[in-house]
């Protein structure tokens, strides 16, 4: 089986570095990039020419959108717990993530916002009911653009009150049980959840769409503390196809030698994975 395909989020650079960066990611290694949509521009900005210029972009560097990340960012007015007229508006924007998603042909949407999710008062089952009931709306909003929703773990070290484990959303994935609501696993939440990478893929099976590698607080890869050869392992064994993505954050100093590096430290986990008895 191929190895999975490496791709990297635009999180990892600033916009000035851009042009130095992006074409030289398919020489390091990456087949494709991770779209924070707030990199391209304010949300009231992300027209449709705007969105093709950038999907073109990437593919005049030998690229594509794997998947988009921070999809509510900046959006503190929105939230999928609390009164019906915020979530509503999570909804309203959630159409127009999933039209952003159409047009950079990205299949994957993650949903980590711990911010956007905390259940506050509500007692953990009543956030379970409200959460599978309001998911599945904004699943089948994601799907009717040929999309889906993969679901994080956040543990509480990010912030996060509910769904803080691996265990937690797959739980809540089989409950909604449709295709525009899956999995989504990261090296480190899962990790520094106290979970362990490997059971936690094995266990979400099929069901797994989505993958990321990263470090605590979205550090380099420098000194790699997190498993991420565990994962591939773990990757491998459960016939994983989809994308892995490196989730990092850019400092606007010396970002083409944090990216090459990070992306070798990737391929070099994969390797040693595949090594492995």
């Amino acid at each position: 089986m191929a190895d999975p395909p490496l791709a990297i989020s635009n999180l990892a650079w600033t916009s000035a570095g851009e042009a130095e960066i992006l074409p030289r990611l398919v020489q390091w290694g990456a087949e494709g990039v991770e779209v924070a949509p707030g990199r391209l521009g304010a949300w009231d900005t992300l027209e449709p020419a705007r969105l093709h210029a950038y999907r073109n972009l990437l593919t005049a560097n030998g690229l594509v959108a794997s998947s988009l990340q921070a999809v509510f960012y900046g959006r503190e007015d929105i939230a999928l717990l609390h009164e019906e007229a915020r979530f509503n508006a999570m909804c309203e924007h959630m159409k127009q993530v999933a039209e952003i998603a159409s047009a950079l042909d990205a299949r994957r949407i993650v949903f980590g916002a711990p911010r956007q999710r905390r259940r506050g008062t509500l007692e953990p089952a009543a956030a379970m009911a409200l959460a599978t009931e309001r998911l599945a709306r904004l699943g089948a909003i994601a799907a009717d653009a040929g999309a889906c929703l993969g679901i994080e773990p956040v543990p509480a070290v990010y912030g996060g009150d509910f769904l803080e484990t691996a265990e937690e959303v797959i739980d809540l994935v089989r409950r909604i049980g449709q295709p525009g609501v899956r999995v989504h696993l990261d090296t480190a939440c899962v990790t520094l959840g106290g979970g362990d990478i490997g059971r936690a893929i094995a266990a979400a099976g099929a069901d797994l769409a989505h993958f990321h590698l990263a470090e605590r607080d979205l550090g380099d890869f420098a000194a790699p503390r997190m498993p991420h050869a565990r994962a591939f392992a773990a990757l491998a064994a459960a016939g994983y196809e989809g994308w892995t993505a490196i989730e990092m954050l850019g400092t606007g100093t010396d970002d083409a030698h944090r990216v090459r590096t990070a992306l070798a430290a990737a391929i070099a986990a994969r390797t040693a994975a595949g090594a492995q008895p």
